[in-house]
């Protein structure tokens, strides 16, 4: 169940290929570890998606996301959420390792 998602409207358009198909071919190395130190903070992300009218805009920003100054667009990354009762069995389980679930 996907409920939740985080929007970035500075997203450096020349990281949306790594991004959506993981082609870091073209990239700087130092460029590919800004974008990896990106993906770890948001590593609950289980997808990422664009929207494609902002990436022909030409919405040039002084401070993008991560990096130097360039052309962004918008990207969506969608959480996958736990049920409450799946966070509790979790719960359960750390405090009280004997004990199993069916569900």
């Amino acid at each position: 169940m996907i409920n939740q998602k985080y929007t970035f409207d500075n997203f450096p358009c020349w990281a949306m290929s790594a991004l959506i198909n993981g082609d870091v071919s073209g990239i700087e190395e130092s460029d590919e570890a800004l974008l990896n130190d990106f993906l770890a903070r948001y590593g609950d992300v289980i997808c990422w998606d664009y929207d494609s009218d902002s990436l022909d805009t030409g919405d040039f920003r002084a401070y993008p996301l991560f990096g130097l100054a360039t052309d962004c667009c918008t990207v969506h990354g969608y959480i996958k959420t736990q049920s409450p009762n799946a966070r509790h069995w979790e719960r359960l389980r750390e405090a009280y390792p004997a004990i199993e679930c069916n569900a």
